[in-house]
């Protein structure tokens, strides 16, 4: 990510956000993440999956938007075709940045050569009297709530680790002409080791609220046969027919 400058109305009062800029971002990726709080509803829309970015140890919680690297079949003619917008769509360009003033805070920053920014045309950031926008109000409201989110989706994921019912998982991707392409990296709950817990763990994943996404995410899997379909939709890709999730021989990271 590029350094980021805090967001103020005196250096930053004319700037306004292109409307399409979170689509125009999103097209080019196959991965999407969210935070644990999301998975009830994105998984009404993208098999979801846990991954980890090459030589990174921090796993992340993501949505599966397309087959191929650097798509997403979600982006059809400069519009979202999704009935749920991830929560980094909708605070994009703006970002949660350590307070230069103040210690242990946060504060709203942007990439000031981002091309989401112009001072012609969009989303007004500033109003009158140098004041917040709705539009900014709302996008710092997020921003807040996500710092929350995050530490939630963490927390999530270290459960699930330490109950080891993280499983890698290998993606083969079938083409109508013989050819197979396997999206490695991503991981799902282990849903046999899941079932051998005892009622104790059972009763500490429920207290924490984990049970609802790890089902969720379970049941987001099947959204790989929606997904098929709609990349055969799609006259200028290779047709697909089928699509096997298998345990993985390796754990490679996915590339993204």
């Amino acid at each position: 990510m590029a350094d980021l400058v805090e967001l103020n109305p005196k250096d930053h009062r004319n700037l306004k956000v292109k409307p399409d800029c979170a689509i125009q971002v999103a097209r080019n990726q196959h991965l999407i993440n969210i935070k644990v709080n999301e998975v009830g509803n994105a998984m009404t829309c993208f098999p979801i999956f846990i991954t980890r970015a090459q030589n990174q140890k921090d796993w992340s919680i993501s949505a599966i938007t397309s087959f191929e690297i650097e798509g997403n079949l979600f982006v059809k003619d400069n519009d979202w075709d999704a009935t749920y917008i991830p929560s980094g769509m909708q605070t994009y360009p703006f970002f949660l940045m350590n307070s230069p003033a103040k210690d242990g805070q946060f504060t709203v920053g942007i990439d000031v050569d981002n091309p989401a920014f112009s001072n012609d045309d969009g989303e007004a950031v500033f109003v009158a009297e140098d004041k917040a926008s709705d539009y900014l109000s709302r996008v710092a409201v997020q921003l807040e709530s996500d710092i929350k989110n995050e530490y939630h989706s963490f927390q999530f994921v270290r459960k699930l680790e330490e109950l080891d019912l993280v499983k890698p998982m290998d993606l083969h991707v079938h083409y109508q002409h013989g050819a197979v392409n396997t999206l490695k990296g991503l991981h799902t709950v282990d849903e046999e080791k899941l079932q051998k817990l005892d009622i104790n763990q059972l009763e500490e994943l429920r207290s924490k609220g984990y049970l609802g996404p790890i089902y969720g995410m379970l049941m987001s899997i099947y959204q790989l046969n929606a997904l098929l379909k709609r990349h055969n939709q799609y006259g200028d890709l290779k047709p697909v027919v089928q699509v096997k999730l298998d345990p993985a021989k390796d754990d490679t990271a996915p590339e993204s």
